[in-house]
């Protein structure tokens, strides 16, 4: 309940600065510099609220708790994005204010992880069909500062990224290479590997903090090959 509280607060504080265009740089600029700071960091420590009032925070307690709902629907799902390269290193390393996962046979599956996170209060704030190996899109907010996004996967588009075999059915050898397991808080959880996480971070201009993601992938596992 408290944390509800928390988020709520943020949120309007969230809106206040939406209402007054002068304050978007030095939010902008909050938000840059504790996203690409190490979680640990003085910097984290002392603007981390800050950030967590502008743009929400995704704690690591967040994402379990999301998980374990979406795993009360019996899906099959990745952790994509900031918290996926996190979970494959195995400790946070920067703030994060939402939460990518990749849903196994999106079409099907969608609406029982929409029901999930309805459970939890989120509620559905866009969707998009995009022409990349990750196609689909669905926004999702819990107005106190948490937001998820549910992705799904083509898999021929995939496949001719990795230069793989291609087919509207994964074989084994490409799960085997898309797909990994990362930890979180300890908790073992399914991820997209580092080759795909890599492939999830090109073809579009980075920001600091996805910048910071790229960078901690290849000093950890290497480029892509």
């Amino acid at each position: 309940m408290m944390k509800h509280v928390v988020g709520v607060a943020g949120d309007r504080f969230g809106r206040f600065i939406k209402r007054y265009r002068v304050l978007y740089a030095p939010a902008g600029w909050v938000s840059r510099v504790v996203a690409s700071s190490p979680s640990s960091s003085v910097i984290a420590f002392t603007l981390g609220p800050l950030r967590a009032r502008l743009r929400g925070n995704m704690s690591a307690t967040d994402v379990l708790g999301i998980l374990d709902a979406l795993q009360g629907e019996s899906l099959r799902f990745s952790l994509a994005g900031g918290w996926g390269v996190d979970a494959l290193i195995g400790a946070q390393h920067r703030q994060h204010d939402d939460l990518d996962v990749v849903i196994d046979d999106y079409e099907h599956n969608q609406p029982k992880a929409q029901r999930a996170l309805v459970k939890l209060g989120f509620k559905l704030v866009g969707s998009q069909r995009r022409r990349t190996w990750m196609p689909d899109l669905a926004s999702f907010d819990d107005g106190a500062g948490h937001r998820v996004e549910l992705v799904s996967i083509d898999w021929e588009r995939l496949a001719g990224a990795l230069e793989a075999s291609s087919s509207t059915r994964p074989d084994e050898d490409l799960t085997r290479e898309v797909f990994a397991e990362g930890t979180i808080n300890g908790v073992v959880v399914p991820c997209l590997s580092s080759r795909v996480q890599l492939l999830y971070h090109m073809g579009y201009p980075l920001k600091e903090a996805l910048q910071h993601d790229v960078e901690l992938l290849l000093s950890v596992f290497g480029p892509l090959h």
